[in-house]
């Protein structure tokens, strides 16, 4: 019975020990803390069959684009869990707000997070589902949709500029994968709030990008969308045409030869008719763009190597 119980437990949290991943290097470098804040539930103008209905002509020039998603409350409120890292060495006046993808957190969370300690951010990262008690949203987007998602971002925005002293309330940045990439570009709508309080800048790693029935508003926050050109879950050349209000504040990075989750931890592989996995020039290039776009100062960075294997396949495939 006893090795029952332990194994439950054992399961019950693989994500949250995946998601951390310290070594002793990084807790010499970083500390970290979890909080549980409580997020409005909320229904949307979105869902499958709307979405199936404006995909079918989603690419007619004649199409009008004042599509918007527009965010309603409905009773009760949700619990989302963040973990939070911060340098130990400084006290980071700006933020980074991490969307994990369908598979909710994992190592990749704890890489980036590394990532960002040393360009002297504090790292949010959001658990947008176990809270929820879903385990993943990989075969049903909707089980907790991505204009949800954005109201945790957006909530999470709010409670780090009251509770964080030492962060400017104008420096908080969006970051997000897959599903949550998506739910970087629904975080942009007016009705979420992002026009009376914006994030300053939004970082989207190969999201689904949506036809010429919307424009996603660039108005008031610069919005760099990167995504692999051999990506066939969530095409790179959707973005590519994808409209947005304000174009000057908008860039698009196409990595060549990478698939989906190029920047996650695992091999290449096949996974529901997709081939996904790791690049290790993807990944580096990525580095790189998020540098120069959130004009991080840092010389010298640790790029990974094509030997770097000790974190690989810590990531279930696809998120």
């Amino acid at each position: 019975m006893k090795k029952i119980i332990i194994f439950l437990i054992l399961a019950n949290n693989i994500g949250i020990a995946l998601s951390h991943n310290l070594s002793a290097d990084d807790r010499k470098n970083m500390t970290h803390e979890h909080k549980k804040i409580l997020v409005q539930n909320v229904t949307a103008n979105d869902s499958l069959e709307i979405w199936t209905n404006l995909m079918k002509n989603e690419y007619n020039s004649n199409i009008s684009s004042d599509y918007k998603i527009e965010v309603k409350n409905i009773k009760g409120k949700s619990s989302i869990n963040l973990t939070i890292y911060k340098p130990k060495s400084s006290e980071p006046e700006e933020a980074i707000i991490d969307l994990h993808g369908c598979n909710g957190v994992m190592g990749r969370q704890t890489q980036w997070a590394r990532k960002f300690i040393s360009w002297n951010y504090m790292f949010v990262i959001i658990d947008s589902l176990r809270a929820r008690g879903v385990d993943n949203v990989c075969q049903d987007y909707y089980r907790v949709p991505t204009y949800q998602r954005a109201i945790d971002a957006h909530t999470t925005k709010s409670f780090l500029q009251q509770n964080y002293s030492n962060i400017k309330k104008d420096s908080i940045v969006l970051f997000g994968f897959s599903h949550g990439a998506t739910a970087v570009l629904d975080s942009l709508y007016d009705s979420m709030g992002n026009n009376i309080n914006p994030f300053k800048k939004a970082i989207a790693f190969s999201p689904w990008c949506p036809g010429f029935y919307t424009k996603i508003n660039t108005k008031y926050t610069k919005l760099m969308i990167i995504a692999g050109d051999r990506d066939t879950w969530t095409p790179s050349n959707r973005c590519e045409k994808m409209l947005t209000t304000n174009k000057e504040n908008f860039i698009i990075h196409v990595l060549e030869g990478a698939y989906h989750s190029f920047d996650g931890l695992m091999d290449i592989q096949s996974y529901q008719g997709h081939t996904i996995g790791h690049s290790v020039k993807a990944t580096n290039e990525s580095i790189q763009h998020v540098k120069e776009f959130l004009k991080i100062k840092q010389k010298k960075d640790n790029m990974i190597k094509d030997t770097d294997s000790k974190y690989r396949n810590l990531d279930i495939p696809i998120n």
